[in-house]
């Protein structure tokens, strides 16, 4: 991922958009952070919604091309967030926590939708201990 995160950190810098615009901001960067945030959060649910039509449509290209998009967006707003160095820890964890959805036994345990529902054995992802270090 942090491979991903550099490549897409190239245009970001052509573009002037070094650094993290997140920390130690004064009234009017946060301001332009909070634009910010909002185009990001539009990008994404924009290419979710490409996705989502070629997906329905059946199209592997487009659906090829939206995903692309979606993780280029991603990789781009972790580098936003200043979180680049510590992401691939964090979905260590993130994975670490999903595995703990098992039940004793190590099987799923399915919701009626499809998705995989929390055992007893589950535990959060501590996230703050990660970016803490």
């Amino acid at each position: 991922m942090s491979g991903l995160c550099r490549q897409n950190g190239q245009i970001r810098v052509r573009a002037g958009c070094t650094g993290n615009r997140y920390l130690e901001l004064t009234q009017t960067q946060l301001e332009r952070s909070k634009k910010d945030i909002e185009l990001r959060y539009n990008l994404m649910n924009e290419e979710n919604s490409e996705y989502l039509e070629a997906a329905k449509n059946g199209d592997i290209v487009e659906v090829a091309d939206a995903l692309g998009d979606q993780l280029y967006i991603l990789c781009g707003t972790i580098l936003k967030h200043g979180l680049q160095h510590k992401i691939v820890e964090v979905f260590t964890e993130i994975q670490r926590s999903n595995m703990s959805k098992l039940d004793v036994n190590g099987k799923p345990i399915y919701r009626e939708d499809g998705k995989v529902l929390k055992s007893s054995l589950y535990f959060r992802p501590n996230i703050k201990a990660i970016l803490e270090k």
